[in-house]
């Protein structure tokens, strides 16, 4: 590691002490490439800021960042009616965040129509254009790329009803407007973690097997800051990138089987989201690797963590607070339905390990709160910016 790239690092983990999602491509030293003193003071520096990277990223923040600006006119809203539609509801995250947005925007008068995604591109757009029809105040989509509802979400813009599309990023064909907003997604933050402490676990000597989620081009962008961030800190480490779907998911297990007999020497197996977890631990348990591979998943819930705390396949997961983010939802619906300025939004992650996943508390309860990562008074915060508080 030479001395500006350790400067750089440096200056992002100080910046990460305020932001987590400021935590990306810290570096760690690849020691064999020179022992002369100065590299080696140059590693040590490194690996310091690896270790402070984890660190942060491992702790629940001292607060969450909600906007400062307060939102006008939200009064007027009373009685109006906004759709929720995740990609599908199989998902306990969406059940999470649908239960919170609703939660939110009923603080000020206003009801959620959820409607099941299904996984399905039909199901997708009925759901977005009932709530066209039905004359929502606004649609919030979660998980649903653009282009996979183009029409549906164009007609609905056309008609003047404001559409947020959340756990996406961005799609540039489509750029935010007066009539359409962004929630960012944790997605790369998470996997930038992930990598991060498969570089410090192995030394900086992994061979990882990543199943990267091929549902759609945010799932891909993910994996890929991942791996971005892999070659940029630990050039000793190899990966292979085994792709699945949640439309192809009995092929899971088999394939994960495949990748690890085809190379037995694979140590570490990543999901980048938790509901492919249990047919990857089958393709692992198949291929007769439960005692030498390490398993680690993105987008983790309350089953993961009681899966991480078992201490049995899991070693780390991470996963992103999906309480805070049905607020950020309502908070980004309620200023483009009224005309209000958008901030930019960052949705906290948080890696969990068997060294500290002793200190969360794994109940439903606990994960709808948002207390993983920080502290529940998010919510009378938005309220009092929503003039309700």
């Amino acid at each position: 590691m030479n001395a500006s790239s350790t400067r750089r690092i440096r200056s992002l983990v100080a910046a990460g002490a305020v932001a987590v999602g400021a935590l990306a491509l810290v570096g760690c030293s690849d020691a064999a490439a020179d022992t002369s003193p100065a590299a080696s003071s140059s590693a040590s520096a490194g690996d310091a800021d690896l270790d402070a990277a984890l660190a942060a990223v491992s702790e629940p923040l001292d607060a969450y960042p909600v906007p400062t600006e307060a939102v006008d006119g939200v009064d007027a809203l009373k009685g109006e009616t906004v759709y929720y539609v995740p990609v599908t509801l199989q998902s306990p995250q969406f059940s999470i965040v649908s239960a919170q947005l609703t939660e939110a925007l009923e603080s000020v008068g206003i009801s959620v129509q959820v409607c099941d995604g299904k996984g399905n591109p039909s199901d997708i757009g009925s759901c977005i254009g009932q709530g066209t029809q039905a004359g929502a105040a606004a649609i919030v989509t979660d998980a649903v790329p653009y282009g996979l509802a183009a029409n549906a979400l164009d007609a609905a813009q056309a008609a003047g009803i404001p559409v947020v599309i959340s756990n996406q990023i961005p799609d540039d064909s489509h750029p935010a407007s007066e009539t359409l907003g962004y929630v960012p997604a944790g997605g790369s933050d998470q996997e930038i973690a992930i990598a991060q402490w498969i570089t410090k676990d192995s030394g900086g000597t992994a061979n990882i097997l990543i199943n990267r989620t091929a549902d759609g081009p945010s799932q891909k962008a993910y994996v890929q800051a991942g791996t971005d961030e892999l070659d940029e800190i630990c050039p000793d480490c190899t990966y292979t990138i085994n792709d699945v779907s949640s439309s192809n998911f009995p092929q899971v297990t088999p394939s994960v089987s495949a990748a690890l007999l085809n190379d037995p020497t694979i140590g570490y197996v990543v999901n980048d989201f938790a509901q492919f977890l249990q047919p990857t631990q089958g393709g692992v348990q198949a291929a007769g690797m439960m005692e030498s591979v390490k398993g680690v998943t993105g987008s983790a819930g309350i089953g993961a963590l009681q899966a991480l705390a078992s201490n049995t396949y899991l070693y780390a997961a991470t996963g992103q607070a999906n309480a805070y983010q049905g607020w950020v939802e309502a908070d980004l619906a309620l200023r483009l339905m009224t005309g209000s300025t958008v901030p930019e939004y960052t949705i906290p992650v948080r890696l969990f390990t068997r060294e500290n996943i002793g200190d969360v508390s794994l109940t439903e309860e606990a994960e709808a709160s948002g207390e993983w990562f920080g502290p529940t008074t998010f919510r009378e915060d938005f309220e009092a910016l929503w003039g309700v508080a």
